[in-house]
């Protein structure tokens, strides 16, 4: 008998209640856009736009959504009405900070930002703490552990720093790391949630304006990041939009090997190996290239200095600079003399018709503070002596790098830091210190007995 009773009470219900229901009809695309349009309108969001071609696309237009910053934008395609909902959320309660691609909420006094750097770094350091007595734990995303990493990340965040004031009060100011939230993923990308986003979650930060709200995640999101490094190793940083303005082109590569016939020597042979490492930031490249030049100076400046009659070095000359302050015994000319040892300027000419890599190096914009290639029109003088130029460019580069005390140096106020635009703008520099680098081991290799 109870089994009957059970079964009419089953019954009735899937009578009374259709739980799938009709359909509720499809929002159209023209009706997203108006809403959103009005929604803008009352929330008195003069920071976003909806820029809007009717007749594109087809019936139903093409809509970009238009969120500026100051003079940045950032502009998202509006696909289908099935993205109303996230747009809706984003202009109700977040203003981008484009500069940093960062959310800031103000109503919630919370900020928060995409973070690059190493991953595995942090994915390794959060499995650590679950397991400390793990011995060289490797993260693995799909196993036990390496969900609950994600896990981690994903709710409550990791390395949580919690401010400590002399009254407990109820939301103290707090900031960790954690995975990127849907809004950050829609607006900065990656979509997938297959890719890994991080970022830093700053909460309990009340701010004014937008200004103060960047100025707390540059101040506080910077000094936990160091405490970050500092205390676990990890190497994560806030993102710079600085645009890059010289050559986007990678080191030429090409793909032959050949049978070995010279002798390199073996540590500046270790140095270019170094340079081309894709784990080194431009910077380090740079510095790897320049130290293949540097150790072929002692060579260069005795044979300058022999060729001049010259009793000792420092009394012999640059080869390619006037005086005054043209002594061999200042850095800046030995590598001139090692720039005219090793280089013709037939293939100088050669490496300068690649107007990419040229138009990079003649632009005063692109690395400031540094000797310009001399252009005329628009393309190489032939009347210029590029060596000399070239000399004086790399080695202004390289003062640059390693003088980073604060305020800059005499030749420019400027800090060329490792992550900064000019840092990224290194491209056809690093082509250029390449091809030295090269061409200076070529010269002073010898015959394979």
């Amino acid at each position: 008998m109870e089994g009957s009773v059970l079964d009419d009470e089953v019954s009735w219900y899937e009578d009374e209640w259709d739980w799938e229901g009709p359909d509720e009809p499809a929002i159209t695309y023209r009706e997203a856009i108006t809403q959103l349009q009005g929604l803008i309108h009352t929330q008195k969001r003069t920071d976003v736009r909806i820029d809007w071609e009717t007749g594109a696309r087809g019936p139903q237009g093409d809509a970009r959504i238009v969120f500026t910053d100051g003079g940045a934008e950032r502009k998202l395609r509006f696909g289908s009405s099935s993205q109303l909902n996230d747009f809706t959320r984003i202009i109700t309660s977040a203003v981008l900070l484009e500069d940093h691609h960062a959310l800031w909420y103000l109503d919630r006094q919370l900020i928060t930002a995409r973070l690059i750097g190493d991953y595995d770094q942090l994915h390794t350091a959060v499995l650590r703490t679950l397991a400390p007595k793990l011995r060289n734990p490797t993260f693995i995303r799909d196993s036990p552990l390496g969900r609950d990493v994600d896990g981690i990340l994903g709710s409550y965040g990791a390395f949580n720093a919690v401010e400590h004031t002399a009254l407990p009060r109820p939301g103290s100011r707090t900031i960790c790391v954690r995975s990127a939230s849907q809004d950050l993923r829609m607006l900065y990308g990656p979509r997938s949630q297959a890719i890994p986003s991080i970022a830093i979650e700053l909460a309990g930060f009340a701010a004014a304006d937008t200004g103060a709200a960047r100025q707390v995640l540059l101040d506080y999101g910077t000094s936990y990041l160091f405490e970050l490094a500092k205390g676990t190793g990890i190497s994560l940083r806030l993102w710079r939009s600085e645009y890059r303005l010289g050559s986007r082109k990678p080191l030429p590569l090409s793909g032959r090997t050949k049978f070995p016939q010279l002798r390199y020597d073996a540590e500046p042979a270790e140095l270019y190996a170094a340079g081309n490492s894709a784990d080194r930031d431009p910077i380090e490249q740079y510095l790897k290239y320049y130290q293949v030049l540097e150790f072929y100076m002692p060579k260069a400046a005795d044979l300058v200095a022999k060729n001049e009659g010259a009793a000792k070095v420092g009394k012999a000359h640059s080869p390619l600079r006037p005086p005054p302050d043209n002594e061999l015994r200042f850095e800046p000319n030995r590598l001139d003399a090692v720039i005219s040892l090793a280089l013709t300027p037939a293939q100088v000419a050669s490496l300068l018709s690649d107007n990419d890599l040229f138009g990079s190096l003649s632009n005063p914009r692109v690395v400031k503070d540094v000797q310009a290639l001399t252009a005329l029109a628009g393309y190489p003088d032939p009347s210029t002596d590029y060596l000399l130029q070239i000399s004086q460019r790399v080695y202004g580069i390289r003062t640059r790098i390693v003088h980073m005390k604060e305020g800059g140096s005499s030749q420019s106020p400027n800090l060329l830091t490792p992550y900064g635009r000019e840092a990224r703008d290194l491209a056809a520099d690093l082509r250029l210190i390449r091809f030295l680098a090269e061409h200076a081991m070529r010269h002073w290799a010898r015959p394979i007995s």
